[in-house]
């Protein structure tokens, strides 16, 4: 008796699945935000109890929000660029929101980045829940947004590696020199 396993059925109905959706729509990110669209309006909480609201910084400053997590090489790798940067422009208008997705909460978050070499100097969101990260369709890391003055998304980039700073720094650049003072 030659029966066919439902197993193999299973994995292979998920196979055609997977080669037949676009992979952002597959985790749940299809359909999501993309360069030239309008941000979300997002809220959080600091690792320092400071209150972030994304409503009182829309058009007064440019905001870049980096999503990352500690067990993230290529968020770490990039961690050092990113200070840079808003180091470069913070009093020229900018904003550097960093969105932490590890789910453990606070506490070890707080003692990684004081472990850091190159210490994090703008604010960083603890965001377990994935509240943030499912408004901006972030589900892979490092994820990293430019939202201009006006509040639409200038630049919307998945993943890191060394030089990718370089587009980064020429869209925060251009966008704090669209600022309406």
């Amino acid at each position: 008796m030659n029966r066919r396993s439902p197993f193999r059925f299973v994995i292979a109905a998920l196979a055609m699945l997977a080669l037949a959706w676009p992979a952002g729509a597959f985790f749940g990110g299809g359909g999501g935000i993309k360069e030239g669209d309008a941000a979300p309006m997002f809220t959080g909480q600091t690792i320092d109890n400071q209150p972030i609201d994304y409503s009182k910084l829309k058009g007064k400053k440019v905001v870049v929000l980096d999503f990352w997590s500690i067990y993230c090489a290529s968020c770490i790798e990039e961690m050092p660029r990113l200070i840079e940067i808003y180091n470069e422009c913070k009093d020229r208008g900018l904003v550097v929101i960093g969105v932490n997705l590890d789910s453990f909460g606070t506490h070890r978050g707080v003692k990684f980045m004081q472990g850091m070499e190159t210490k994090i100097n703008f604010p960083v969101i603890i965001d377990k829940n994935r509240v943030v990260a499912q408004s901006f369709s972030a589900m892979v890391l490092p994820t990293t947004l430019v939202i201009d003055a006006s509040g639409k998304i200038r630049f919307y980039h998945v993943g890191y590696k060394p030089g990718d700073e370089k587009h980064l720094r020429n869209v925060v650049a251009q966008a704090v020199k669209e600022i309406k003072k």
